[in-house]
């Protein structure tokens, strides 16, 4: 299995985090569908009423909750891991580029910015940043 670049491990944070919102969002649409309900008065023994799917719905909304906890957990240790990576960089605004851009998801533009460096000295910090960054090895 072949290694992985200094910027794809630095991704993979952001990517994850990325797929959290996606699941928060699908979580708010059966939260919506699982509390949307609707009286259907019938003269039928049971109302007419069809359980089933609403339980279908909440097994579905559980499910997706406890996912999205687990991917927090792996984000949260995932950060972890690559902000003790970035910390042994010995350049404090190398250090600086990375957390903003891989961890905080900011762009180069708005990290030049903050820095009131020049969009061309930002590229060039990750640049320099991504090929001094230790890479641990896959457990």
């Amino acid at each position: 299995m072949s290694q992985m670049t200094p910027k794809q491990y630095l991704s993979r944070a952001l990517t994850l985090d990325r797929e959290i919102n996606r699941k928060i969002d699908r979580l708010g649409d059966l939260y919506a569908a699982c509390t949307k309900s609707t009286s259907l008065l019938t003269l039928t023994p049971g109302g007419g009423h069809d359980n089933r799917a609403f339980e279908a719905r909440m097994e579905k909304f559980i499910l997706l909750r406890d996912e999205i906890n687990a991917d927090i957990d792996r984000l949260v240790d995932l950060k972890t891991e690559i902000m003790h990576v970035i910390d042994a960089l010995p350049d404090e605004d190398c250090r600086y580029v990375l957390e903003e851009h891989f961890l905080q998801g900011k762009s180069y533009t708005i990290i030049a910015d903050e820095l009131s460096y020049s969009l061309r000295s930002v590229k060039y910090l990750v640049k320099t940043a991504l090929t001094m960054l230790k890479i641990p090895e896959e457990k």
